[in-house]
């Protein structure tokens, strides 16, 4: 496989002694985080194929600052763009491939600052914060970079907190007021204790395309399955919903729950079940997303007469 052949170069190499550093450049339509992985892989005996000879210091992604927001606002799929050279099978969208590459990487290389005014790259590099908050940002023109910058920085870490993308640190209240809100940048979170009604949903879906919304990531309860979550994903056009998780209400009796859960979820009557979505965009009209989500609820009465007597609140 790729990977097997990856560690094997990767451990020749270092076993040479002959390098300081090993660069090594994916293709442009790669997702780091398969190559992130292969330092971290381990044999059959749980022992680090690559430990002790070489680890990951830094992932870099170069963001091409002109067609940048213009290829987030396509729905073009990856196989139709001949140039990226995307097998003819390959159903990723090309806004899906920029956000993997974006969230996952710990220095954004913003290439081409030349080609764009002054505010469209400020714009850009806050939407790019907003993605990937623990991204440090480099600004170049034909990809002239420091070595300095790339080598030798020991800033990767595959658990560390900042490498959260910006969704996720969002979902866990790590709320700043935004520097970059005189571009229009900004972020929210819509919580609801009562579940999407299946056929509302899906009817909001399809008539809302929420304008101005770059990213939203989250999980939602539907009264469709009251075991299930759904996994709620979006980026530019691209929207994803999907199975989720297994509530924990629905996998165990509360003497079971584990001690967040308990702490969390205790007084309501419906446990974990619940819907969290974070909103990253730039012009965002926030009080219309929130209306479209609140209209796909189940109504009060609805809820009162299918799950029992609860507030149901939302904010």
């Amino acid at each position: 496989t790729l990977r097997e052949d990856l560690i094997e170069s990767v451990r020749a190499l270092a076993l040479e002694r002959r390098y300081d550093h090993l660069l090594i450049e994916s293709t442009g339509i790669s997702e780091p985080m398969p190559v992130a992985t292969t330092f971290s892989a381990t044999d059959a005996k749980g022992l680090a194929l690559l430990g002790g000879v070489a680890r990951l210091d830094t992932l870099v992604t170069v963001v091409d600052c002109k067609n940048f927001l213009k290829d987030y606002s396509s729905a073009d799929m990856l196989a139709t763009r001949r140039e990226l050279g995307a097998e003819e099978g390959d159903k990723r969208t090309i806004v899906n491939l920029l956000v993997e590459q974006t969230e996952f990487a710990n220095v954004l290389v913003l290439n081409k600052t030349d080609l764009v005014s002054s505010a469209d790259l400020a714009k850009l590099k806050g939407i790019l914060h907003k993605l990937n908050p623990g991204a440090r940002m480099v600004e170049s023109e034909f990809s002239v970079v420091s070595p300095s910058l790339l080598l030798n920085t020991r800033s990767f870490d595959m658990k560390s907190a900042s490498m959260f993308p910006g969704w996720a640190r969002e979902l866990q209240g790590n709320h700043h007021k935004p520097e970059t809100e005189e571009y229009g940048i900004s972020s929210f979170v819509y919580r609801a204790d009562r579940p999407f009604h299946p056929d509302r949903l899906t009817s909001m879906l399809g008539k809302s395309q929420f304008p101005g919304v770059l990213r939203s990531k989250g999980f939602a309860w539907s009264a469709g399955d009251n075991s299930q979550s759904i996994e709620w994903s979006s980026a530019g056009l691209s929207a994803d919903l999907k199975p989720g998780p297994r509530w924990i209400a629905a996998t165990m009796p509360r003497s079971q729950w584990p001690a967040y859960a308990v702490a969390k979820y205790a007084k309501s009557r419906h446990g974990d079940r619940r819907t969290e979505i974070v909103f990253i965009g730039a012009d965002m009209v926030e009080d219309d997303i929130r209306a479209a989500l609140d209209g796909a609820l189940l109504t009060k009465e609805e809820f009162t007469r299918d799950f029992g007597d609860h507030s149901g609140k939302h904010h």
